[in-house]
């Protein structure tokens, strides 16, 4: 009998549990409704070039962004935001039995960064497909890690006929400072979801980078 009892208060509980679980899953999804729009976390990926071309590879960002006002004229045109980017890329020369054109033609170059950058975006229209457009950018800081080629040493050994790159390696770690410039489209394609592409230009410590990608995020 006391078994018996057990089982129908355990059935209450869960039912109780459920239907609290529930309630908050609705009431976000509505809270979410109404206020779709005003804030967005997204995440972006794209091909990364490194100074003017100099070597490629590929930049990953995560951002926060927060709309202003959704009704003041002035102020639904601007978003305040904070994004953590990820940045590597690397040029990797023949090693063994590299010919001479690729002697000279190749060198060794690898990057990684860590950057925040706080930003303000700005939305110059907010009527019709125009509306997705947006230009952004803010000051950044950052950590890097360099490893490139200081020298290198074309060797042939006659012997074996057998050629080699020998390379003298210069490292760089430092705390980096600069600047991003973003110009985006972003289109909902529902309520809360929207997909982009974004088009960046990065100065840190006076290396210019650009990149240009995709995005997609989540509206609520």
């Amino acid at each position: 009998m006391a078994a018996c009892h057990f089982k129908s208060r355990k059935k209450i509980y869960m039912k109780i549990v459920f239907a609290f679980i529930l309630g908050n899953i609705l009431s976000i999804y509505a809270f979410s409704q109404k206020k779709s729009d005003k804030n967005s976390v997204e995440f972006s990926f794209g091909r990364i070039a490194f100074g003017t071309g100099d070597f490629f590879g590929y930049g990953a960002n995560i951002e926060y962004t927060r709309r202003l006002s959704t009704d003041k004229v002035f102020l639904k045109h601007f978003s305040l935001g904070i994004e953590l980017s990820f940045d590597d890329g690397n040029e990797q020369p023949k090693v063994i039995n590299p010919t001479l054109q690729e002697f000279f033609d190749n060198w060794y170059y690898s990057t990684t960064n860590i950057v925040l950058t706080p930003k303000i975006r700005y939305h110059p229209f907010n009527k019709t497909f125009a509306k997705g457009f947006n230009i952004s950018g803010g000051l950044s800081v950052g950590y890097t890690n360099q490893n490139f080629e200081r020298q290198s040493t074309y060797i042939y050994d006659s012997v074996s006929q057998m050629s080699v790159r020998r390379s003298y390696l210069g490292y760089i770690n430092r705390v980096m400072f600069g600047y991003r410039i973003i110009a985006a489209y972003e289109y909902l394609i529902t309520k809360n979801v929207l997909l982009g592409i974004r088009m960046d230009f990065d100065n840190y410590n006076g290396d210019t980078n650009t990149l240009l990608g995709g995005k997609i995020g989540y509206c609520f």
